[in-house]
């Protein structure tokens, strides 16, 4: 009788351990450590890529609620367009890989994005596991998705290029603006005023640029860094709160060249960005099946080099003091919940 107890002790202590481990915070706060990075030098926010797609369809409802339930703080999904305007959680420019549907949906044409298929069309098309098989699973449009994660988790959305104010009024609609941000390319927006021009209010301007987090690669760091400081001054001028910075080795100029930035010299872009409250972003590319990544435009599957060429995934590596992000978006989201917790940095206390 006594083991017995000392057994459903002990089952006891698992289970609450195992919910404080997924328990998410509370909305508002992932806010404020989201909002305020210096005040929080001992958690790194984890994002979810594409939900959790180990055990469900990637940018599913289900992938995005087995994310929530697990634990972190937010939520990474693409989005792109029917021709009549629903937009809709897809991650590719076609059917084929994660669905049992067939054919294009997305193409740039002279330099602009077409979209194709109605969303007649698609609603009951099925979803794929990464493994290839169907499941009962259907795509979600992105009101469903954004409701699943209102007041619960924050939400980056990604591949909205060519559909942002429609994003932002939709996200606007659901009172989610302190919730949501969303990212392209710094080439693709340039400038502040690039992104304010997609809305006419001053006030929807100034949150579109808030909410913006630009993606920079350290190539593009490097082709012209002064000119890439300038560009980053101007949209933390504007508002802009982060940037999703990609770095790749020791090597790379984004982690090696000093920056001079209103008098004061840094080591690296990185620790200037920190040193003035602004989110540093990175994300560790892992492969989605054994084939490698899929090239959304070229519709085939290319490597990825995870040793030599890119160290993003020794996370080790990753999270040494002199360039350690503030957020981690990855496909790993169990180990790397683990991983975190283990070296410290889960901890909201300095």
């Amino acid at each position: 009788m006594k083991r017995f107890a000392i057994f459903l002790f002990l089952i006891g202590t698992c289970l609450v351990f195992t919910c404080a481990q997924s328990a998410s915070l509370p909305i508002s706060q992932l806010i404020e450590i989201y909002n305020n990075p210096s005040k929080y030098p001992n958690y790194i926010m984890l994002s979810a890529h594409r939900g959790y797609w180990k055990d469900y369809p990637e940018n599913s409802l289900p992938a995005i609620q087995a994310a929530i339930s697990l634990g972190v703080d937010m939520v990474e999904f693409d989005i792109t367009t029917t021709d009549d305007g629903t937009l809709y959680l897809l991650h590719d420019w076609g059917l084929d890989r994660l669905t049992n549907g067939h054919g294009v949906v997305k193409k740039r044409v002279s330099g602009q994005f077409v979209n194709y298929k109605s969303w007649s069309e698609l609603k009951d098309i099925k979803l794929k596991l990464y493994t290839g098989e169907v499941t009962q699973y259907k795509l979600a449009t992105l009101r469903e998705a954004l409701m699943a994660c209102k007041n619960k988790v924050l939400v980056s959305i990604d591949k909205a290029e060519n559909i942002i104010p429609a994003m932002y009024y939709l996200v606007k609609d659901l009172g989610m603006l302190q919730q949501v941000t969303f990212k392209t390319k710094i080439q693709t927006y340039p400038t502040p005023e690039s992104i304010k021009q997609l809305v006419a209010n001053k006030d929807d301007q100034k949150q579109l640029v808030k909410m913006f987090t630009p993606t920079i690669f350290n190539e593009t760091f490097e082709s012209d860094p002064n000119g890439m400081i300038t560009k980053m001054k101007a949209f933390i001028n504007e508002g802009c709160t982060g940037f999703e910075m990609i770095y790749f080795k020791d090597t790379d100029k984004m982690l090696t060249q000093k920056v001079t930035i209103d008098g004061k010299t840094y080591d690296n872009v990185l620790l200037w960005l920190k040193s003035i409250n602004k989110r540093v972003i990175q994300f560790p590319e892992w492969p989605e099946n054994e084939k490698g990544n899929w090239s959304p435009a070229a519709y085939k599957f290319r490597n990825i080099d995870l040793t030599g060429n890119d160290l993003r995934c020794g996370w080790d590596w990753l999270l040494k003091e002199s360039h350690a992000p503030d957020v981690v978006i990855s496909d790993r989201l169990e180990v790397l919940f683990d991983y975190l917790k283990i070296i410290g940095k889960r901890s909201l206390t300095k």
